[in-house]
């Protein structure tokens, strides 16, 4: 860090390409709960066929309900489906 805990200029360059979805994850202080978030994620992910971080920005409300039915079809119990949904939030 600069004089005084200010950001020098790299640092602050680098601090700007954090992509969000991992500025995100990093936030979440609870280790267990970033990794079922993780986990979560990762079966969206193969549920839609989602390859890369930036093809969640094709995401649509579609995709999500037919997730929420998938998850219901499943049969999980109520707080893991939940957890399922609030992590894709």
């Amino acid at each position: 860090m600069g004089l005084y805990g200010l950001l020098t200029r790299p640092e602050f360059l680098a601090i700007s390409d954090v992509p969000p979805e991992i500025e995100w994850f990093a936030n979440i202080e609870n280790a267990n709960t970033r990794r079922a978030y993780q986990r979560d994620i990762k079966d969206f992910m193969v549920f839609v066929g989602i390859e890369w971080p930036d093809d969640f920005r094709v995401v649509r409300r579609a995709h999500v309900i037919a997730w929420r039915d998938e998850i219901k079809r499943r049969e999980l119990a109520a707080p893991t489906a939940r957890g399922k949904l609030s992590a894709l939030s």
